[in-house]
């Protein structure tokens, strides 16, 4: 497939490629120009590659294509350095110029030896191409693939197996509770009693999945109901005790709530199915440390977690009993009964 735009290198970048491969160059942006692939710019290294690559890269992407040849500081077995190619296409751009360099690329791949190489990203916006949106491409890169249905569901019940022949003991500070079990520390405890004794507004806790232990997190003492949510995760489950100091019909309250938040299919079956087995006996370890808790909820983000959420989880409001009409008459046309028939007496 190469060559098949009809398109090749001009001497001067063939200059560049050579020069580069050298290690001086950090980066190279080649154009396609008058039917050609074009040295449009180069910079030699000036930092590693994390420091100079936004600095580098970002200044150079403009409203037109152009690919961006970027020197990481590893090398290969053989002592080359190692480049990523990153292609570079606005959303802007003509639909000739998407069709022209998605065909060209592997042509400059080739000519700049395709073994040197040892990533590619194609990006139509800047965010797609900086060094942020790099590292978010190695971790999806490096993700396991998407389970089907199937597999699914045969994890969920091979996890499900798994813990109904759990027995774990719990801390020597608890008595005994009910359903999955599992230790915790002094620094779970001692937090919990200090939002207890009102020095904490906040505390959150998570699971220790390899030891299977319940760990503290954090704890904080100035945490309002606008700011709750911003303590929430997005790609793991929590457990959190959030005091909630407010009004109500004329009394300031402060209610302990228990908030578990598990950000749905971002982390795995296990995950999920042990946080969700263990809130209750999270829940029991509060209340054995005379902590009142008078709402548990559950939620996926924390940008569900709002004053109004909160009052309407820790007040609900009453629905108005419907009044009690009388029951409507029956259809005129109902079947009337037959009248008794009369005795001879009463004739």
């Amino acid at each position: 497939m190469s060559h098949q735009t009809g398109i090749k290198s001009s001497d001067e970048l063939k200059e560049a490629f050579s020069d580069a491969k050298r290690g001086e160059k950090r980066l190279l942006k080649v154009e396609i120009a008058d039917e050609k692939l074009q040295l449009k710019d180069s910079e030699n290294a000036k930092g590693s590659w994390e420091d100079d690559y936004d600095a580098f890269v970002l200044p150079r992407l403009e409203s037109t294509p152009c690919y961006i040849l970027y020197r990481l500081d590893r090398t290969s077995d053989e002592g080359s350095h190692q480049w990523i190619l990153l292609a570079y296409v606005p959303d802007t751009s003509e639909v000739r110029q998407k069709m022209l360099y998605a065909a060209t690329r592997s042509t400059l791949k080739m000519e700049f030896g395709g073994g040197n190489i040892v990533d590619e990203i194609y990006g139509n916006t800047k965010d797609d191409v900086s060094l942020d949106g790099y590292q978010k491409h190695l971790e999806a890169a490096e993700a396991p693939p998407p389970l089907t249905e199937q597999e699914e569901q045969m994890q969920i019940l091979s996890e499900a197996d798994k813990m109904a022949r759990i027995e774990i003991s719990a801390s020597t500070r608890q008595s005994h509770l009910h359903g999955v079990s599992f230790p915790t520390d002094d620094e779970t405890v001692h937090h919990l009693e200090k939002l207890r004794d009102k020095k904490l507004i906040y505390v959150q806790l998570s699971i220790d999945l390899g030891n299977e232990k319940i760990c503290f997190v954090k704890s904080d003492a100035t945490t309002t109901s606008a700011t709750l949510g911003s303590h929430v995760p997005d790609d793991h489950s929590r457990y959190h005790f959030f005091r909630y100091k407010h009004q109500y019909e004329g009394d300031d309250l402060d209610s302990v709530v228990f908030v578990y938040s598990s950000p749905g299919y971002k982390c795995s079956v296990r995950e999920r199915m042990l946080y969700s087995s263990c809130k209750a006996t999270v829940v029991d370890l509060a209340k054995q440390l005379d902590i009142d808790v008078v709402k548990a909820v559950e939620i996926e983000s924390g940008s569900e977690l709002s004053e109004a959420f909160l009052m309407d989880e820790v007040h609900p409001k009453q629905h108005l009993q419907k009044q009690l009409f009388a029951r409507p008459p029956g259809p005129s046309n109902r079947r009337r009964s037959s009248p008794r028939p009369q005795s001879a007496k009463e004739n």
